[in-house]
C-alpha cells in the first residue's frame, strides 16, 4: 500500500531513541523527509546516521516553549513546511517503581508531566500554522497503557493526560485538516531492553505470544501519520500485542 508520505516533511521528538527512532527510520523508508529532534547532541548524530541521508536534527528541552518554537521553525524552514509530527519526547518509565501516594514525588510528577503532556502540547501549538497549510497535516502522540492502569500515580497522570490533549486537538485542528491520533504502546522491546531476558520474557505476555518491539508500534504510528489515516482523527490504539483480560468499549 503506498502511504502517500513520499517528500512528506516529517518531526519526530524524542527521535533519538527507542520508539521515536523507529518511527523515524519507518518514516523514511516510506519516503518522507524526516527532522529529529531531541536534547543530546551525540545521540542525535547517531541516530540521524541510521535514517539516513537528509536527516535533519534539532536540539530542544521539550518543557522550554522558546526553545521548541525556535525548533519547529527551524525545522519547517530547512524542509519546507511540516506535514507529520510524532510526539515521543518523554522521560523514560522505570519500571518496578510504583510508589503509593506516600511515596509520590511531587517534583517528578511535574517533571513528568510537563515534559511529556505539555511539551506534546507545546510542540504541536509551534508546529500547528504548518499543519494547517499542509495538504492534511497528522500528529501522532505516543502514550502508553499506563493511561488505563493504576499502580502508579505519575505514570497513569502522564499517559491519561496525553489522552485528553489529543482529543481536544483533534477536536480543534479536525476542521482545519490536521489530524490527531493516539496510540498506547505496551511493554515494548527497544535497544535499550533487547537483551534483558525476563522482561522479554515479560513482554511476551500477551495475545500475541511474542514481545511486541520498536518496529511494530513505528507500523502503527506510521500509517496514523499518513494521508491514509484521516478519518482516525482523535482516535486512540493500544498497542501491547493484546493483553488477555480488559475489554475496552
Amino acid at each position: 500500500m503506498d502511504l502517500g508520505l513520499a517528500g512528506a516533511p516529517a518531526l519526530v521528538t524524542g527521535g533519538s531513541r527507542g520508539i521515536g527512532l523507529a518511527v523515524a527510520r519507518a518514516l523514511a523508508a516510506e519516503g518522507a523527509r524526516v527532522a529529529l529532534l531531541g536534547r543530546d547532541p551525540d545521540a542525535l548524530s547517531a541516530a540521524a546516521a541510521s535514517v539516513g541521508t537528509g536527516t535533519v536534527t534539532v536540539r530542544a528541552d521539550t518543557t522550554d516553549d522558546d526553545a521548541v518554537r525556535a525548533a519547529v521553525e527551524t525545522v519547517a524552514d530547512q524542509l519546507g513546511g511540516l506535514d507529520v509530527v510524532v510526539n515521543s519526547a518523554a522521560p523514560r518509565a522505570q519500571p518496578g517503581q510504583v510508589p503509593g501516594i506516600a511515596g509520590l514525588d511531587d517534583e517528578d510528577f511535574l517533571r513528568q508531566v510537563d515534559t511529556k503532556a505539555l511539551g506534546y502540547a507545546r510542540v504541536v501549538r509551534a508546529a500547528a500554522p504548518f499543519l494547517e497549510r499542509a495538504a492534511g497535516g497528522r500528529v501522532v502522540n505516543i502514550s502508553g497503557m499506563n493511561a488505563r492502569m493504576t499502580g502508579s500515580i505519575t505514570g497513569s497522570v502522564r499517559n491519561i493526560a496525553v489522552v485528553a490533549i489529543t482529543k481536544n486537538l483533534a477536536d480543534e485542528l479536525g476542521p482545519r485538516g490536521v489530524s490527531v491520533t493516539c496510540v498506547h504502546p505496551g511493554l515494548t522491546v527497544t535497544e535499550r531492553v533487547a537483551d534483558d531476558a525476563a522482561l522479554l520474557e515479560l513482554a511476551a505476555q500477551n495475545g500475541i505470544g511474542r514481545p511486541v518491539t520498536a518496529d511494530d508500534v513505528a507500523g502503527v504510528v506510521v500509517f496514523l501519520a499518513s494521508p491514509r489515516a484521516a478519518a482516525a482523527n482523535g482516535a486512540v490504539v493500544t498497542l501491547d500485542g493484546g493483553r488477555p483480560g480488559p475489554i475496552w468499549g
